[in-house]
């Protein structure tokens, strides 16, 4: 998916070579990596993953696409967030991630509320999910205040950084969505 959108404060496009630096800075922070399923080892393996997406355009259902989302007035990387669609491209699933110093100010709500539209009009999506950690209490918010809905609670259903937790579920339906 090659394109690129753009709202009142930011400029959001695939991940390229050169955010690698940027994005394994906030990546590796342990209040960012906490939660991310992500965690790159090294700048290295965040810039071949995004040569692996420009040489691989039409993998929309077999690699998670990651895009970042940089500031307009400063052409900073602020973060970035992936979603892969299934492979009958009628749903997706969507996670975030955001440079602590830029959390707080609506850089990701704004940032999602282009995507989750795009992906709705774009691919006609039936319905868009995420799955959170119940502990990630901002990542719950932020996701309320798109207008997803809690669908349930699977208690010690995911083996993830060496121990069994929670996932919770939640999503929005194409009908459901409002911009």
């Amino acid at each position: 998916m090659s394109a690129t959108l753009q709202s009142a404060r930011l400029f959001l496009r695939q991940m390229q070579p050169e955010d690698a630096e940027t994005i394994y800075a906030y990546r590796r922070l342990p209040d960012v990596a906490r939660f991310q399923g992500w965690e790159p080892a090294n700048v290295q393996e965040i810039a071949d993953y995004a040569r692996q997406l420009q040489s691989h355009p039409d993998s929309l259902t077999t690699l998670w696409q990651q895009w970042v989302f940089i500031a307009r007035q400063t052409n900073e990387v602020l973060g970035d967030l992936a979603f892969k669609l299934d492979d009958n491209k009628q749903q997706a699933e969507l996670g975030v991630a955001l440079a602590p110093k830029h959390q707080g100010q609506g850089f990701a709500t704004e940032a999602l509320k282009e995507v989750i539209g795009h992906l709705f009009e774009q691919y006609r999506l039936h319905r868009i999910h995420v799955s959170i950690d119940p502990l990630n209490h901002k990542s719950i918010a932020l996701f309320e205040r798109l207008g997803f809905r809690r669908e349930g609670l699977l208690k010690q259903s995911l083996w993830f950084k060496q121990q069994w937790c929670d996932d919770l579920l939640m999503a929005v339906l194409a009908q459901e969505w409002q911009a």
